[in-house]
């Protein structure tokens, strides 16, 4: 009997099964690859304000203030490309614009609701998207207020986020106080001025003097300041206060007279409006607090006009403390509507005080030099 018929009709079905076997994975796969289109793996993260991270409060909105970035980053953490849309939802006390980037063409904003149709996430890869919010120009008390962030994938799944943050009423009362006590300050100034003649010690050699050193803060050392600050990031401030620091001691070394300190940060600050165009009229006051409380401190120490390099790394190190103080925890917040992080205020207020005593220092011995020279 002839078997070959049948051998052959048997490897036939063999490879037939064969075929269909081979093919198993691949639908696997294209299953797979569909269910990568599925939002669990997508990450949202929201930043406020969109500023350099950890110098500003973060979450946190100051009433009356400026226009502030929103980041929203869409990270796809799985290891299939996905496909997804987003609708984000601004809180109603917020006003909302849109600024130019990649994804503008898939952007639609209407209201205080804005759609993004994201496309494609590769594996390991990310989609950010910016917004720009304003706080209303006044609220009664503090309030929290969320953003809501609904990612919707091809298959129709869809996943929520939700990202808190806290807006701050315009300190009204705290501004106008400081404003009431700088011009007091002002006033108090004026009236020891007229009441004990203190212009009248200064000689013509003198006011020249001052006028030199509050020059060089105003304008030289400012200007490196403000160009070079951004090089040494957080430490930026060291550019300014250690000369700043150094000036004062030659200052109160080589003039010798009740109240050096306050008139130089006077002219210095005059200098600044003109050369600045700085508007500190009614913040005077707290300008001049520092050379006030530095005035202070040489009564305190018995006329020591930075004679010795204690009293010397004392006057820098004080006028540091009072100048970044003020800046961070008064000005910003009640002045300019800006929050920054505590950790971050209190390090620019330590390396002032840094400065100050390394000002301080230099200063000390630049001056006993200057005045050897003098006489």
């Amino acid at each position: 009997m002839n078997h070959r018929p049948i051998f052959f009709v048997l490897a036939v079905i063999l490879a037939l099964s064969l075929s269909c076997l081979s093919c198993l994975p691949v639908a696997c796969a294209a299953d797979s690859a569909g269910a990568a289109d599925s939002v669990e793996d997508i990450q949202v993260t929201v930043t406020i304000p969109d500023r350099k991270e950890g110098v500003f409060a973060p979450d946190k909105l100051v009433a009356g203030g400026s226009v502030e970035g929103v980041r929203i980053v869409f990270e796809n953490s799985g290891t299939d490309v996905a496909t997804v849309a987003a609708t984000i939802a601004v809180p109603d006390l917020l006003s909302v614009s849109v600024p130019t980037q990649e994804l503008s063409e898939r952007i639609s904003a209407h209201d205080n609701t804005v759609a993004v149709e994201i496309g494609e996430i590769a594996s390991g890869e990310s989609v950010t998207v910016r917004i720009r919010v304003k706080p209303p120009d006044s609220i009664p008390m503090k309030t929290n207020e969320e953003f809501l962030v609904s990612v919707t994938a091809a298959d129709g799944s869809g996943t929520e986020y939700k990202h808190r943050v806290t807006i701050i009423p315009p300190p009204s009362w705290i501004t106008y106080g400081t404003i009431i006590v700088s011009l007091v300050l002002v006033a108090i100034v004026l009236f020891a001025v007229s009441r004990f003649g203190i212009l009248e010690m200064f000689t013509t050699i003198d006011l020249v003097t001052i006028a030199l050193l509050a020059a060089l803060a105003g304008v030289v050392f400012r200007w490196f300041w403000q160009t070079f600050n951004d090089l040494l990031g957080p430490f930026g401030g060291l550019i300014f206060t250690i000369p700043v620091s150094a000036l004062l001691v030659i200052a109160l070394h080589l003039v010798r007279k009740p109240g050096t300190a306050t008139l130089l940060f006077l002219v210095d600050q005059m200098v600044c409006m003109v050369i600045w165009g700085s508007n500190i009229t009614v913040w005077l006051g707290w300008y001049l607090l520092e050379g006030a409380v530095v005035d202070a401190e040489v009564a305190l120490f018995g006329g020591n006009y930075a004679d010795t390099r204690v009293a010397s790394v004392i006057y820098g190190m004080s006028r540091g403390f009072i100048s970044y103080w003020l800046f961070y925890f008064l000005f910003s917040p009640a002045a300019w509507k800006i929050c920054y992080a505590d950790w971050y205020a209190w390090l620019q207020v330590g390396l002032a005080v840094l400065g100050g005593l390394i000002g301080g220092s230099i200063g000390y011995d630049a001056a006993r030099k200057m005045r050897s020279a003098m006489m």
